[in-house]
């Protein structure tokens, strides 16, 4: 599934927006944007050791992609679909710190 500019135009303003937030370094931004055909990329193995171990994320293709910003230079995505996007939202945010 490819953009339509309508959705481009959104995600640009969404974008500049969430960088423009976590500039400070002390906010975390989380923009759900839309999908561009990304497979989800959430793992739900439970396995007790992880070593060795090659996920290849859930096989759903993604309802959307969570551009997460913390004020460093990288963004971080996560495409993620439906059924995944909570636990996702959760995890960015714990795994950041949560609010600084």
């Amino acid at each position: 599934m490819t953009r339509t500019p309508n959705q481009t135009f959104w995600s640009d303003q969404a974008l500049a927006a969430a960088r423009e937030t976590a500039a400070d370094g002390r906010t975390i931004a989380i923009v759900n944007d839309f999908p561009n055909g990304e497979q989800c990329s959430w793992c739900d193995c439970t396995l007790a050791d992880f070593k060795g171990h090659r996920c290849s994320g859930c096989p759903d293709p993604a309802g959307s992609v969570l551009r997460v910003y913390d004020g460093s230079p990288a963004r971080r995505d996560i495409p993620v679909c439906d059924g995944h996007r909570e636990d996702a939202i959760v995890f960015a945010y714990r795994a950041l710190g949560g609010a600084r």
